[in-house]
């Protein structure tokens, strides 16, 4: 449950780097091939936009800059709409008191502010060390993309762009927007409305899934369904059940 409190205020915040780290891990089932000649123009376009240390930059000092705040502001939250988020019932955690989870927290755990500041301050710098490994494939994807999405024309007008003062400037820090206080800064107001807003919008969901068959037991499977589960996950399937 600790666990569950500490990570959604800060998954939530750092979704805008998030959503670039679940992208790059989406299935690519639908891409399709690009003209080498236009990748061709396209890599320095992409080399620009995204340059080496671009990920550490964002996950690093930036985002350590930008969170304490926003930290801040969603802490002083009621743990009712956090429930809501996490399942609850509304009108069940409507019912329920208007305590903080920085209220909580501190009955709870007396060190959760310390506990934030090492994931913010350790393991977010650790990620963008990481994902800065992998800065070169993302580029090649992304001139993929433009690659894929532009013409000839296009694709040297946006280059002769980036080579002017102001494109070079535009196109090197694009990628950071994403981390700029203006922008998170807008994130943060609308939080509290989206944690609000959430059971709803997962009720607009439950209808198409209450059509769908329910999720089988162990005790539902076939034995060669059963011994072929043991056998992926390389342990009696039936204890996990």
């Amino acid at each position: 449950m600790r666990l569950a409190f500490l990570s959604v205020p800060l998954l939530l915040l750092s979704a805008p780097v998030a959503a670039q780290v679940q992208l790059a891990t989406a299935p690519a089932a639908d891409v399709q091939p690009v003209d080498p000649a236009l990748l061709a123009k396209a890599q320095p376009i992409a080399s620009v936009i995204l340059p080496d240390g671009t990920m550490e930059r964002m996950m690093g000092p930036m985002m350590q800059k930008m969170m304490a705040p926003m930290m801040d502001g969603m802490t002083k939250m009621p743990i009712r709409e956090f429930l809501k988020v996490g399942g609850m019932d509304p009108e069940r955690a409507d019912s329920l008191g208007e305590g903080t989870m920085e209220e909580m927290m501190a009955i709870i755990d007396p060190s959760f502010r310390k506990r934030m500041d090492v994931i913010v301050n350790i393991m977010m710098p650790a990620m963008g060390r990481f994902m800065g490994r992998y800065e070169p494939d993302m580029r090649e994807g992304m001139a993929e993309a433009f690659a894929y999405r532009y013409n000839a024309g296009e694709l040297d007008q946006i280059a002769a762009f980036l080579k002017t003062p102001i494109g070079a400037k535009f196109g090197a820090g694009f990628m950071e927007l994403a981390t700029d206080p203006h922008y998170l800064g807008r994130m943060q107001k609308i939080m509290p409305d989206m944690l609000r807003a959430m059971p709803e919008i997962l009720k607009s969901s439950e209808a198409e899934l209450a059509k769908l068959p329910k999720p089988r037991s162990y005790n539902d499977l076939t034995k060669a369904e059963r011994d072929r589960l043991t056998a992926l996950i390389g342990a009696d399937a039936g204890k996990a059940d």
